[in-house]
């Protein structure tokens, strides 16, 4: 079963030969097609596969007690979902489709047992996901220090640069399906805020409505605005010193 978002981000490290990622590829299953709005994975339940997004987007986040919602991430195709979460009993996030959502899912037990056969894989597989931690501490100092126009600037900025890293065309880079009370809970700011600085890109010409989704339309004004430096979620080839002891 072919991912093929995630097996351009794995060619990209250029550490891994085809037939290895094959034997990622081979363990894959694809699980039934997700709906828009349907809990796929609930926060404190357990998690026996992991999975791997192929098709659509998703939200990685957390409720409080009242109802409120903080987003964690937005996921897209190549992510990685729940790979760390097999280290333990249950998930301490939600996940829910933003779009119709299809999947590719492994069990841990394939996963070692491909792990053993190339170890460079598990390495790769590593390297991917320590990426979604830089996006989270990215994500702190975005809500935590930037302005309300900076906070939207940054994150329309690292999304179309994680879509362009997993093979996205660039026309499919600068849509998104993302609404403002989406952007409000991401961005920890009320709607009417969200609202009033949305506008405010758009009367910029930053970006634009366009059938209900957000489209960018000046890629490198909002990275101006954003001071956007994407050195954190760039995808070059693993260290030599990395390299050189996959063959020892």
């Amino acid at each position: 079963m072919d991912n093929k978002f995630l097996r351009h981000q794995l060619r990209s490290l250029h550490c891994l030969e085809s037939d290895t990622i094959a034997l990622l590829m081979d363990i894959f299953t694809k699980e039934p097609a997700m709906g828009r709005g349907l809990q796929w994975i609930g926060e404190d339940s357990q998690i026996r596969k992991a999975y791997v997004i192929a098709d659509g987007w998703a939200i990685r986040y957390k409720l409080l007690e009242d109802g409120r919602r903080q987003i964690l991430n937005f996921l897209i195709p190549g992510d990685m979902v729940g790979y760390f979460a097999l280290l333990f009993r249950t998930s301490v996030y939600a996940v829910e489709p933003l779009t119709s959502l299809t999947v590719h899912s492994f069990t841990p037990d394939q996963m070692f047992d491909v792990f053993k056969q190339s170890p460079q894989l598990a390495v790769a597989l590593s390297w991917l996901a320590a990426q979604a931690e830089r996006q989270l501490d990215e994500q702190l100092v975005r809500i935590g220090r930037r302005r309300a126009k900076e906070r939207l600037a940054h994150l329309f900025m690292e999304l179309n640069y994680r879509l362009l890293r997993s093979g996205a065309p660039q026309p499919v880079a600068e849509l998104f399906p993302l609404t403002q009370p989406l952007l409000a809970d991401a961005l920890g700011m009320s709607h009417v805020h969200t609202h009033r600085t949305f506008r405010e890109l758009v009367r910029e010409n930053l970006i634009s409505l366009h059938g209900g989704k957000v489209r960018l339309k000046d890629t490198k004004g909002l990275s101006r605005l954003a001071g956007f430096d994407n050195s954190y979620l760039e995808q070059e080839s693993l260290p030599s010193s990395t390299r050189a002891a996959f063959s020892r």
